[in-house]
């Protein structure tokens, strides 16, 4: 991707939604080029977009219309055509970021499939459909990243990529239990040690299945750990400015697990844990 190819109107409005939505990410940018900034900042936002789509569909109705909107999209990237209406802007934005780096692209296509599955009751029957998941929305960031970052022996950079995108996946999961299931979602693998939940008794504050994903969200952070540590492997592939601002985006979120267990139980569900770049708050 030449970062030049992209809009100057974009790229601002690109960088201020980094800056309202993804803070740590947006001060770690900090520490790119110019270019290298503008790039992740249309890649977060164009994530976001992606992303938004799920979220912001509330009703059945609203779910339909979504689902008709990332499939369309998916097949506008396939056939490399641009799609009518308010899909075309998003799709020139993939086009003029990833076109050059089919490996990018298709991480994009695998996020549109995988943000499909939010438009229904989530339920994970276990840590095999949890990774993936984790890959499909996460994972597939760390490709992109690789490739728009220019990482070095890319074949080797991946898989630690990869397991970054899923350790932050995992955290975001431990983090934000009871506002997923708000949604109607549960991330906690049932065969895990939460069990099977059902998100109407986490929303209602039933004591035993609080206490159950409590358990759960503890086991996610420690796996994250492990996540973390292969993706600290393979900062040294990417280009020194790079490395640094990935190395301080992934220890904040690295930090905001740690925090959640020193904060215990009672705490967690009081409160959403959040950390400063600097590492010394919540």
């Amino acid at each position: 991707m030449k970062p030049s190819a992209l809009n100057p109107e974009q790229g601002v409005q690109s960088t201020e939604v980094l800056r309202r939505h993804g803070r740590s990410f947006y001060w770690a940018g900090q520490l790119l080029s110019g270019e290298q900034l503008a790039s992740a900042a249309s890649l977060y936002s164009l994530c976001r977009g992606i992303d938004d789509l799920a979220d912001d569909a509330l009703t059945d109705s609203d779910k339909a219309l979504a689902r008709v909107k990332l499939a369309k999209l998916d097949q506008a990237l396939s056939e490399q055509s641009p799609p009518q209406g308010d899909l075309r802007a998003v799709y020139r934005q993939a086009w003029q970021l990833l076109s050059e780096e089919p490996l990018a692209l298709g991480a994009l296509q695998d996020m549109i499939g995988t943000v499909q599955q939010d438009l229904q009751p989530v339920r994970l029957a276990s840590h095999r459909e949890l990774l993936q998941y984790g890959y499909g929305v996460a994972g597939t960031v760390g490709v992109m990243m690789t490739c728009l970052l220019d990482a070095r022996e890319r074949t080797r950079a991946l898989p630690h990529a990869i397991d970054l995108g899923i350790a932050m996946q995992l955290t975001n999961i431990a983090r934000d239990v009871l506002e997923d299931a708000h949604l109607g979602r549960v991330y906690l693998p049932a065969d895990g040690a939460a069990g099977a939940l059902e998100p109407s008794a986490l929303v209602a504050g039933d004591t035993e299945s609080r206490c159950r994903a409590w358990k759960g969200v503890r086991e996610l952070v420690t796996l994250a750990e492990r996540y973390y540590s292969s993706g600290w492997q393979g900062l040294s592939y990417l280009p020194m400015r790079a490395r640094l601002a990935i190395a301080v985006a992934a220890q904040v979120y690295r930090e905001i697990g740690r925090q959640i267990l020193r904060q215990g139980e009672q705490v967690y569900w009081q409160r959403r844990s959040v950390v400063s770049p600097g590492l010394n708050s919540g």
